[in-house]
């Protein structure tokens, strides 16, 4: 196995830019064989039958996603149900790393297991397949385009509710940025804050993007390559998780046709400004521990 990298690409969209935007249209599907033609790219060819793992609602196809997420289709992976996903965000005011889930609206805890790569998980959405490079007699490498989103921003940032993503191709997870897993608390306004998009108005002064999806914050666009693979036999899964609850859903957008050896980042970008990074006193933060949630009244 090569190296591994992600690096971010662009905003999805410029801050306040979007909220007369089209909302991402989500068709759920549990079919495996339609999610993997969705992502797949030229080049690479599956072989034998992809499986997936969830409910029917947890997973689908989009379009319209270009403003909001930063590329126009694909497919979604979800802890929850993929239809609560376009926007608007109907949250009130949070504050960062004070937890509460009175009013999340992206938030069915579905009482289904998790995944073993990921600890303590729940709710888990995979996707697997077998995959080669054209006939099996040559390597390459993979690459994909993606972003991470969760309703766990901003206010259980830092906690054990980290939600998280990976992509493991021949058991290794190329879902990491800077050596670290792809999770709320890895990827945020503070830990590689470039590549964070915050969506929910707080008291912190986070800048506040004003996308048309129900998330409160999700990443820039990702990109992550495998470095050379022999030729052969490989798998490639994806796992999207909650992590020590059901609650607060999570989702991963995946570009359509980038699983592929054509390195996304060597296609041009769209001139996006980034969120601007603003000083941010936590130091009454620091002892912060576990978290008892706060939940819906019925």
């Amino acid at each position: 196995m090569g190296f591994v990298k992600i690096t971010a690409l662009a905003c999805a969209a410029a801050l306040g830019a979007s909220g007369a935007a089209q909302a991402v249209t989500i068709t759920t599907t549990d079919d495996a064989t339609t999610l993997v033609n969705t992502i797949l790219g030229a080049g690479v060819t599956v072989v034998g039958a992809p499986t997936y793992i969830g409910t029917a609602t947890q997973s689908g196809t989009f379009t319209d996603g270009a403003a909001e997420v930063g590329f126009a289709s694909g497919i979604v992976l979800s802890t929850g149900d993929a239809d609560d996903i376009p926007g608007p965000n109907n949250n009130g005011t949070e504050t960062r790393g004070v937890g509460n889930t009175t009013d999340d609206d992206i938030n069915t805890s579905l009482g289904t297991a998790g995944a073993g790569e990921i600890a303590n998980s729940n709710d888990a959405a995979v996707l697997e397949f077998d995959f080669q490079f054209g006939d099996g007699t040559v390597g390459g490498e993979v690459n994909f385009a993606f972003v991470f989103a969760s309703e766990e921003y901003i206010d259980f940032i830092d906690t054990q509710f980290n939600d998280e993503f990976q992509l493991l191709v021949d058991g290794v997870n190329l879902g990491t940025i800077g050596g670290s897993d792809v999770n709320i608390n890895n990827i945020n306004d503070v830990a590689n804050s470039g590549s964070y998009i915050n969506n929910v108005n707080n008291t912190n002064g986070i800048p506040v993007a004003g996308l048309n999806i129900g998330f409160d914050g999700l990443t820039t666009i990702l990109i992550a390559s495998s470095g050379l693979l022999g030729d052969g036999l490989h798998t490639a899964k994806f796992i999207i998780a909650d992590v020590a609850d059901g609650l607060l859903d999570a989702g991963v957008f995946i570009q359509a046709g980038t699983f592929s050896p054509d390195n996304p980042n060597d296609e041009p970008v769209p001139e996006i400004p980034l969120p601007a990074a603003l000083p941010l006193f936590l130091s009454g933060l620091a002892g912060f521990g576990f978290f008892r949630r706060r939940r819906k009244q019925a």
